[in-house]
C-alpha cells in the first residue's frame, strides 16, 4: 500500500503497528504518521483501512481549499457588483 505524503507538511508519512491489551487480549492496531510533523491517523486494527483514510486527507485538504476560496469570493463578488451597478446608475433602492 502507497501512502502519499502528509497534506500538512509533505512530509514521509509510515505505518506504525501497536499491541493493545495484555495476554489473550492482545490486538495488532495500526497507525500512519508523518515523520515530520507528526501528524497521524486514530488507531485501527485494518491497516488497509487506515491507509485508506490517510490517504484521503489530502483530498479533503484540496476539497477545504476549494470551499474555503469560493466562500471568500462570493461575498467580494457582491459588493463589486453593487459598487459597478453604482457607478452604472443602477440601483436597488426605488
Amino acid at each position: 500500500m502507497k501512502l502519499q505524503s502528509c497534506p500538512c507538511c509533505r512530509g514521509k508519512a509510515i505505518f506504525a503497528d501497536l499491541i493493545i491489551g495484555k495476554g489473550s487480549q492482545r490486538v495488532k492496531m495500526w497507525q500512519v504518521s508523518c515523520t515530520g510533523c507528526g501528524l497521524s491517523t486514530e488507531m485501527d486494527e485494518d491497516k488497509r483501512y487506515v491507509a485508506k483514510r490517510w490517504n484521503l486527507r489530502q483530498e479533503y485538504a484540496n476539497l477545504k481549499m476549494w470551499v474555503t476560496l469560493l466562500a471568500a469570493l462570493l461575498p467580494a463578488s457582491i459588493i463589486i457588483s453593487l459598487l459597478l451597478g453604482n457607478l452604472m446608475g443602477i440601483s436597488l433602492i426605488s
